[in-house]
């Protein structure tokens, strides 16, 4: 959910990305929003999560004219305590219970997460009993990705993760720690996820390691 200062934006929701993507801080705005942990965020929104990737699409869309009344409310509260209680309230009224995540797909997550066992999907696949067309459905549907592209997600933020604000860096260390195969490997999924090459990323990162400033 957004609010600029000068341009009223609204209320948006996002789905799980495989690209980076630019925002416009050259005016003030204000901002306030919820991060869903991975599988986290389709019992809210009444459709499949895989539906949303890759986009941001007004709230209206999904929630009707109660996304409106949200939002001027959340523009009017005191203070910012306030603000994220309605949020949270609004979202406790969404949630629909019934939709619970597959054990699956809670085990799938764990897998892939897991950097001392890294799985492969196939893997995976055989452990949940599932046949690869029902689990690779059911994934997407509940997370927003394919668990290929999800792995791919997982492995990247290991290296955004590992370089943390170091100056002195081995990617080709990083690259293989992290689970790439080569440096050309390395190289062309940062491309994908970041926008940009490694050298780049570390040239104009931040002190949040989800962003970058834009040279102008």
């Amino acid at each position: 959910m957004s609010v600029d200062n000068d341009t009223h934006i609204g209320a948006v929701a996002s789905g799980a990305r495989t690209e980076s993507f630019v925002l416009d801080t050259s005016r003030p705005m204000s901002l306030i929003g919820v991060r869903f942990k991975p599988g986290g965020g389709f019992p809210f929104f009444g459709v499949p999560a895989g539906e949303l990737q890759d986009q941001s699409i007004s709230l209206d869309t999904l929630w009707g004219r109660q996304s409106h009344s949200l939002h001027e409310r959340i523009q009017e509260a005191p203070d910012t305590a306030s603000k994220f209680q309605l949020l949270e309230q609004a979202l406790l009224r969404r949630l629909n219970r019934a939709a619970v995540r597959n054990p699956a797909v809670t085990y799938a997550i764990r897998a892939f997460h897991a950097v001392e066992t890294v799985s492969s999907v196939g893997a995976v696949v055989e452990h949940t009993g599932l046949t690869p067309r029902r689990f690779i459905a059911t994934f997407r549907d509940q997370v927003g990705l394919a668990p290929k592209a999800f792995c791919r997600i997982v492995r990247f933020r290991r290296v955004i993760d590992s370089i943390g604000q170091s100056p002195y860096l081995d990617w080709s260390d990083i690259a293989l720690k992290c689970g790439y195969f080569d440096q050309s490997h390395f190289n062309h999924d940062f491309s994908a996820f970041a926008g940009i090459s490694p050298t780049e990323y570390i040239r104009n990162r931040t002190t949040s390691p989800n962003h970058v400033r834009i040279p102008t």
